[in-house]
């Protein structure tokens, strides 16, 4: 069964941040995936070691007395979500450590190419269970084509560029191909970069970052993406970004849950496909 969330806004992650968090945290971008991994790496630890106190001595992160009480209840520990949009070697790492890897609002040979790589490695470790994949495009259903329509624009806000050039994207944040992708205007591998951020609603529902419709054109639409990419666990939407009122985003929520979700919650679990390999 596929599991849907809907969210107002997601993080891109509890240590590492989005690029222009980095300016007025004073980190230097060329560290913020060691700096994720080893927070990933504390975290779990502490969920797991039931011997305390204890010390941890990180590159970056120094504790003293870590104890965590009560225990959690999710044993060994409660699952782990790592985020990502170019690296394929942490994708590498989150499927290795049996771990759910989310992508957001990425073009779809993106990411095709990153749960590609998830899968391969989830199957190379041969994991026994757990994992998964998610990821998330803007959507909005809507009665009618043209209230779709109308939302979605609203939705699209989100995409608009919000800061100064300079604070997003810090060099050594992302991948250098990463970047040669972006200034050659290559919108099918880059998402929220200046060509993502130019393109027409009807192009970037072709490319899977949006979503909009009618509740069979969103039906269909995920069915399409579930298809091109290979499958997927987990299908979070932003259902509200901007000025988009409450009234008019309860209503889209509405519509999901009511004509959407129960035609699309049986889809195959993108795991479902590599887990018989991991087996063998």
């Amino acid at each position: 069964m596929i599991d849907c969330i809907s969210r107002g806004r997601v993080d891109a992650g509890f240590v590492r941040g989005v690029p222009y968090e980095v300016f007025a945290a004073n980190s230097n971008p060329t560290q913020t995936l060691d700096r994720l991994w080893e927070g990933v790496d504390l975290v779990v630890k502490a969920w797991t070691t039931t011997e305390g106190p204890w010390n941890f001595e990180g590159r970056f992160t120094h504790r003293r007395a870590i104890n965590v009480w009560p225990r959690p209840f999710q044993q060994p520990h409660p699952p782990v979500w790592v985020t990502g949009s170019s690296d394929v070697v942490s994708v590498r790492r989150a499927a290795a450590s049996g771990y759910v890897f989310a992508t957001f609002l990425q073009p779809w040979p993106q990411v095709k190419k990153l749960f590609d790589a998830y899968r391969e490695a989830y199957r190379d470790n041969g994991q026994p269970g757990g994992g998964g994949l998610a990821f998330m495009p803007l959507m909005f259903v809507g009665d009618t084509e043209s209230e779709a329509e109308a939302g979605a624009r609203e939705l699209a806000w989100y995409l608009a560029a919000k800061v100064e050039p300079q604070f997003r994207n810090p060099p050594g944040y992302v991948p250098v191909e990463f970047n040669v992708a972006a200034m050659r205007g290559d919108a099918t591998k880059v998402a929220r970069s200046e060509s993502v951020r130019g393109l027409r609603m009807e192009d970037a529902r072709e490319l899977g970052t949006m979503m909009y419709g009618t509740p069979d054109q969103v039906v269909q639409q995920i069915k399409r993406q579930h298809e091109r990419i290979g499958g997927f666990d987990h299908l979070l939407m932003m259902m509200q970004a901007g000025h988009l009122d409450h009234k008019r985003t309860v209503r889209n929520i509405e519509l999901f849950a009511k004509e959407v979700y129960p035609r699309v919650k049986d889809l195959a679990p993108a795991m479902a496909r590599a887990m018989p390999v991991a087996a063998e």
